[in-house]
């Protein structure tokens, strides 16, 4: 068992090989020659691929103790477990909380209390670092920026945090928002988090043996710094042109609600990631009529065989997977490494009728009334032009085909030792895997005023961006950070819980601490160190 509390699995192969189509993508490792029972654990070799010894995974205790750091590991090893429970009749085993006032200097400083910035104070506090983490609202903030019928698409019994998994009532149903919050806020109660709520970073600049924190409630200088703010910070336009007509209603998807928001009429939605599928159901499922401009992504079966798919994923060993050890990266692809960092999840729903969630079948779109149109292309006035939607609905749907049968094989070679459940589950594989649909084609340019489309919701996603962040060197031209896996290339700063910054579910609530303790090591050489050695050196 490794230092996270679980065993590695060994995957299986995708029925269409390495280089099919849909998810897993093609840059995802998969082994042909792995057919042995998924809980079977599997021997994983280092990771070499021309990079620093540094970069092994450092979630094991052996590799820690090579490394040096006994201080931390001596804290560390008596509360860490699978779970870790706190009751009234079990008192909580950490300190009180620390008082507000802000200490003139900090060994270290985190910027966000989200779930991974929350997840790597626990481990900080354990190991025995002095630290603080400074938040510009309050605890899991981020999370009140969502539409009043959000669910997580990812089912509640993977929520976790390091040392916390869930143990509520409901662990296959899929939490609202204000849930979400709520369970946050309790981890940072039980474990007293030394966290300061509305205190707004304003400057962040590199000084000798540190960094100089300029905040809304005083200046702190500090040995490190950890950016754990998430990279959802400021709301993405449509990469191509884009003028509206005036009296027109534009609203991103960050500041979407309710349809209630919107006036009388159709309604356009931009944008085919989770959000803009999402958003299109919600405001179809109000009566609304809908039309929606995708992107290049294929559905994800959201229930099979008796478990919900992420289940099986997890099983699989792909969605704590570090991103190094993709089959592209380790055969020394140009450009790999940005490419699995890149790749996005397909689409796939927490909402669900029966409470289990749903795919987010685009047949079934079609069907419930939704018009699927091609990617924008162009927004001038009352007038949008769109690529043909026919190319990307079928390498949609052959993606989805393949993703399910990939899926199916897991769920045969589990079941293939043991009995399997009867279930209901077939009315949760999406329309287009066992129904022929050849796309119709769509209109490549509609005029809004015509079919009556009063409102257009921008569902682009989000740009990376830290104003504050006044150090040179350490995001490249997409506002992405610099350096290995969080760890940057200025000294003393680091950052946490970006989409694919060190595996699939570094931006996920079932990450469980695993990227927080993969950097630990590095934050603690470089505190060990007294803040003067780069990263990897020494």
């Amino acid at each position: 068992r490794g230092y996270d509390g679980g065993r590695r699995k060994r995957p299986l192969a995708s029925p269409g090989g390495p280089g099919s189509v849909g998810f897993p993508p093609p840059w995802w490792p998969v082994r042909a020659k792995a057919r042995a029972p998924l809980d079977a654990p599997a021997v994983v070799p280092a990771r070499h691929h021309r990079r620093r010894l540094d970069l092994q995974r450092f979630s094991e205790p052996d590799l820690l103790k090579a490394r040096g750091i006994p201080r931390a590991m001596a804290r560390i090893k008596p509360l860490h477990g699978p779970i870790l429970v706190t009751s009234p009749d079990r008192p909580s085993p950490f300190p009180p909380r620390m008082p507000g006032s802000l200490p003139a200097t900090l060994p270290l400083v985190i910027i966000g209390a989200g779930q991974a910035g929350l997840s790597l104070s626990a481990l900080l506090q354990e190991a025995g670092v002095e630290h603080r983490v400074l938040e510009a609202e309050t605890v899991g903030a981020s999370w009140q920026r969502r539409w009043d019928s959000f669910q997580t698409n990812t089912a509640n019994a993977t929520m976790a945090l390091h040392g916390h998994a869930y143990a509520g009532d409901d662990p296959e149903g899929f939490m609202g928002a204000p849930e979400v919050i709520r369970r946050l806020r309790d981890y940072a109660d039980e474990r007293s988090l030394p966290i300061s709520e509305g205190c707004a970073v304003q400057r962040v600049t590199p000084e000798s043996g540190g960094y100089a924190i300029e905040t809304s409630h005083g200046l702190i200088r500090a040995g490190a710094v950890v950016v754990a703010t998430g990279e959802y910070r400021r709301a993405r336009m449509p990469r191509v042109p884009f003028a509206p007509a005036r009296g027109l209603t534009v609203l991103h998807s960050g500041d979407y609600r309710s349809p209630r928001q919107l006036p009388d009429g159709g309604v356009l939605v931009i944008g085919g990631g989770q959000s803009g599928a999402q958003i299109a159901q919600d405001l179809r499922d109000s009566g609304r009529s809908v039309h929606w401009s995708l992107a290049q992504r294929h559905s994800h079966t959201r229930r099979l065989r008796g478990k919900d798919s992420m289940t099986w994923w997890d099983m699989a060993g792909r969605i704590h997977q570090h991103v190094s050890e993709a089959a592209a990266v380790l055969a020394g692809e140009p450009d790999a490494l940005r490419k699995a960092r890149t790749a996005e999840f397909p689409l796939i729903s927490g909402k669900g009728r029966a409470g289990l969630g749903s795919s987010i079948s685009l047949l079934a779109m079609h069907r419930a009334g939704i018009r699927l149109l091609g990617r924008l292309q162009g927004f001038d006035g009352n007038v949008a032009r769109f690529a043909d939607v026919r190319p990307q609905l079928r390498t949609a749907i052959e993606a989805t085909r393949t993703e399910y049968a990939y899926l199916d094989s897991l769920a045969s070679a589990y079941y293939a030792t043991r009995p399997e459940p009867r279930t209901d589950d077939a009315r949760y594989i999406p329309d287009e895997v066992y129904l022929h649909w050849e796309p119709d084609a769509a209109p490549r340019e509609l005029d809004l005023r015509t079919e009556g489309i009063r409102s257009v919701v921008l569902a682009t996603g989000f740009v990376a961006e830290w104003p504050w962040l006044d150090v040179q060197g350490v995001l490249d031209a997409h506002g992405y950070p610099l350096g290995e896996f969080g760890v940057s290339p200025h000294p003393g700063l680091f950052f946490i819980g970006m989409h694919n910054l060190q595996r699939m579910s570094s931006s996920f609530l079932c990450n469980g601490g695993r990227d927080a303790r993969d950097l630990l090591p590095a934050i603690l050489r470089h505190l060990d160190q007294g803040g003067s050695t780069a990263p990897g050196q020494g």
